[in-house]
């Protein structure tokens, strides 16, 4: 009976246990975060979007190809907590409709899938989480946070063994995410060790970071130099760089808001009290006046 009920969830598209027909060719499995977050999958055929950010998630799913390779397929998505494949699922069935066959997803992500499946079940590799456990594997569960140790004994189970996780810079096996080291050209966060960190921290020129997409995709314009467009889902070269030499990310990602700088500025001004008081002919003066109407308002 407890089968019968989680198939029927199933046929629903509200969630999916994670074993269940590891048999049937005719699956896709898809993840829907960031490219850092794809350590890896199995049971099905694996396709990696090899997205920066989450909202570059429409323009993979126009390409011709890639509605090409789901089409009469079953899709089963999945992220690091279950929220993003939510929407990203929802979007995907509202635009190809019935050209698939079903839209899946991983009901509280590979998190729920790691709790569920104390052994990892078909995952393999690390699963990059948002707080001080940085990267949780089913041989370590309390994650990997903190500082970088030596294993005791040299033989400590690693998910690099069944992964290949690489150092950006010298290809060194590499796992771990810290420094907040990021993609030169595109801002994404890079897997870096300790050796080339301690390298780069000097202000050594000639280490190339840059992530594996980049390095794949050719491009070379630094991220500062790259602006939103179309409100922060793609980027173009700054125009002091048009003409500049060199392949910009289509997409850049800022961390903090990135765009954000000017209004934190405004917010600063808008407290400290303007010096020419009641007296300020501007009546978008970015100061504070306590004697006007939008009092702690910014007006720009």
């Amino acid at each position: 009976e407890k089968k019968k009920k989680k198939k029927k969830r199933n046929d629903k598209n509200d969630d999916v246990s994670g074993n269940e027909d590891e048999d049937d060719k005719h699956d896709e499995t898809a993840p829907c975060g960031e490219t850092k977050s794809t350590g890896g999958g199995g049971g099905a055929t694996y396709i990696d979007p090899m997205m920066r950010k989450s909202t570059d998630f429409p323009d993979w799913l126009a390409k011709p190809e890639t509605k090409e390779k789901l089409a009469g397929k079953r899709v089963m998505m999945f992220c690091t907590g279950g929220i993003r494949c939510e929407r990203a699922s929802a979007y995907l069935k509202k635009q190809m409709g019935d050209k698939v066959s079903g839209v899946f997803q991983l009901q509280g992500g590979i998190e729920r899938y790691m709790q569920e499946f104390k052994d990892g079940g078909y995952w393999r590799g690390k699963n990059f989480v948002f707080d001080k456990r940085e990267a949780v594997a089913a041989n370590k569960v309390a994650g990997d946070g903190g500082v970088v140790r030596k294993p005791k004994g040299g033989n400590e189970p690693s998910a690099l063994q069944t992964v290949d996780a690489l150092c950006c810079c010298c290809s060194k096996p590499w796992d771990r995410y810290i420094g907040k080291r990021k993609c030169d050209t595109c801002g994404v966060p890079v897997l870096m060790c300790d050796a080339c960190m301690t390298t780069h921290k000097g202000g050594a020129s000639e280490i190339d970071v840059r992530c594996d997409l980049c390095k794949k995709e050719g491009i070379t314009v630094p991220a500062c130099e790259v602006t939103w467009t179309d409100n922060g889902v793609h980027g173009r070269p700054s125009t002091d760089h048009e003409g500049a030499a060199g392949k910009a990310a289509s997409s850049v990602l800022k961390w903090g808001g990135g765009h954000a700088s000017e209004k934190k500025k405004l917010r600063k001004l808008g407290r400290k009290p303007c010096r020419f008081g009641s007296e300020c002919a501007r009546r978008d003066c970015m100061f504070f006046h306590p004697e006007r109407k939008h009092v702690g308002k910014v007006t720009r």
